[in-house]
């Protein structure tokens, strides 16, 4: 199964990566959540090409992850707020940069995310949406939708065929 074939079967993950999963994507609704939020003030600060910021922004923008809003008549400059929808990857944000300290840049890392009430450094968790249980990796297993289409089914059949 390919990318197009994961998009129109609507894997959740295969979506999710469309979306943010480009480079740069995920820093730009990290620094916009972190207040950074003006097209020039992101561009000075990633060094980011006008081009592919503009684009990603405008993707973003158009998902709803972002509001684009005009702060500037003349010449147009806009600022970029996050969205509720925005705000709710904002764990996946952390929880990745967390998980990339522990393992690869450990104490080189320029950044760390900190409770603001203590200054504890901020971790993710995982919880039953039913039981509201803390859960970890081993205690997760993937099922197939009802809906899902015939590629889908296929590729699940084939990856859980021994279990």
């Amino acid at each position: 199964m390919g990318w197009t074939e994961l998009l129109e079967e609507k894997s959740s993950l295969a979506t999710a990566l469309d979306l943010v999963g480009a480079r740069w994507t995920l820093m730009l609704l990290s620094g916009c959540s972190s207040g950074m939020c003006k097209f020039n003030q992101i561009e000075r600060f990633l060094g980011i090409n006008r081009n592919l910021l503009s684009a990603r922004l405008e993707k973003l923008a158009d998902a709803g992850l972002l509001e684009k809003r005009l702060y500037h008549a003349s010449p147009p400059r806009y600022e970029y707020k996050v969205t509720d929808i925005s705000m709710e990857l904002r764990p996946v944000i952390v929880g990745l940069a967390a998980w990339s300290t522990r393992h690869f840049t450990k104490e080189k890392a320029p950044f760390t995310n900190v409770h603001k009430e203590c200054g504890g450094v901020v971790d993710i968790l995982m919880k039953c949406h039913a039981c509201t249980d803390t859960i970890e990796s081993g205690d997760i297993y993937t099922r197939l939708n009802p809906g899902a289409g015939v590629e889908a089914a296929k590729l699940f059949e084939r990856m859980y065929a021994n279990m």
